[in-house]
């Protein structure tokens, strides 16, 4: 048998919407199953992260494997993997989400039985508890998540059409999420929570309607972009294009925990990808380009 799970990368908080809001993106981990009781496991990996990311028994998504199988009380099978990862690693851009719910994937790919929402999390939130990262990443779109005293996660879901371009500016370093976390104040003033309320309710209804001219007002963030740019060299002054007219920009913000840079844009992409760049380039910090469209798909086996 051959399965193949797909997976999109996500862009999260969008500004204001920190552990909250949540885009798919049309960039993709693969993982290619084949059972057959000739196998000894086989793992086999490329694209990004190929040359440094653990070997199967410490990968995140065999352990996630490895993990429901046990939940399910079900052997391991003898299964191949082929792994195809497009999605750059500690970017900012969901690769723990894709691996865990790819790893649940493959599960339910082998085993033909699909899991509910209340397993899926249940599973998912043992590897990692946010809800944003991997309800973007399993169910695709636009994404509303939160999690009750009980650790349930309700979430709201709109697919989105194709006006809006994203532009993602990836810079040639990594920032684990863990540090970008721990630079976060435990304790907000309340100015600073109206404000954030006020702006990422703003992007849900500019995302949800297309009026994407409110976007550079939404992505003013006083939570968490603020504190992570003394991670990330030049960031304080990208988040500034904001404020300046640049043609076909709508909003400028930090991508999950960074380092990448998400713009979105109508028009001009190459040239706001340009600016930023440049600014990027006078802290000494190369980066790389990527244009691209919602995934309103989600998980994907086939």
């Amino acid at each position: 048998m051959k399965r193949v799970v797909q997976v999109p990368a996500g862009t999260t908080n969008l500004g204001a919407g920190f552990d909250a809001l949540g885009l798919a993106l049309q960039l993709y981990l693969r993982i290619e199953i084949e059972t057959s009781s000739d196998f000894r496991n086989e793992w086999v990996l490329t694209g990004e992260g190929a040359t440094d990311l653990p070997a199967k028994e410490e990968n995140l998504l065999w352990k996630v494997v490895r993990r429901v199988y046990e939940g399910e009380e079900l052997p391991l099978p003898k299964v191949g993997f082929r792994i195809a990862n497009e999605i750059p690693i500690a970017r900012g851009l969901g690769s723990s989400a894709a691996a865990i719910v790819g790893g649940l994937g493959c599960f339910e790919a082998l085993t033909e039985r699909e899991l509910s929402r209340e397993k899926f999390f249940r599973y998912a939130f043992e590897f990692e508890n946010h809800p944003d990262n991997l309800t973007t990443a399993r169910f695709g779109g636009f994404t509303v998540s939160c999690v009750d005293e009980n650790q349930q996660v309700t979430f709201f879901r709109a697919s989105m059409g194709s006006q809006l371009k994203i532009l993602l500016t990836v810079p040639e370093f990594r920032l684990e999420t863990e540090r970008a976390r721990a630079v976060i104040p435990q304790h907000l003033n309340l100015r600073d929570a109206v404000s954030n309320i006020q702006r990422s309710s703003l992007a849900v209804a500019a995302l949800l309607r297309s009026e994407f001219h409110f976007l550079r007002e939404a992505m003013r963030d006083r939570i968490h972009q603020p504190c992570r740019a003394q991670l990330i060299p030049g960031l304080e002054e990208i988040l500034e294009l904001n404020h300046e007219e640049i043609p076909g920009l709508a909003g400028v913000c930090l991508s999950g925990a960074g380092p990448s840079v998400v713009a979105f844009a109508e028009d001009h992409l190459d040239g706001i990808y340009k600016r930023i760049a440049e600014i990027f380039n006078r802290h000494g910090i190369a980066s790389r380009p990527f244009q691209l469209q919602v995934d309103n798909q989600g998980r994907k086996i086939y």
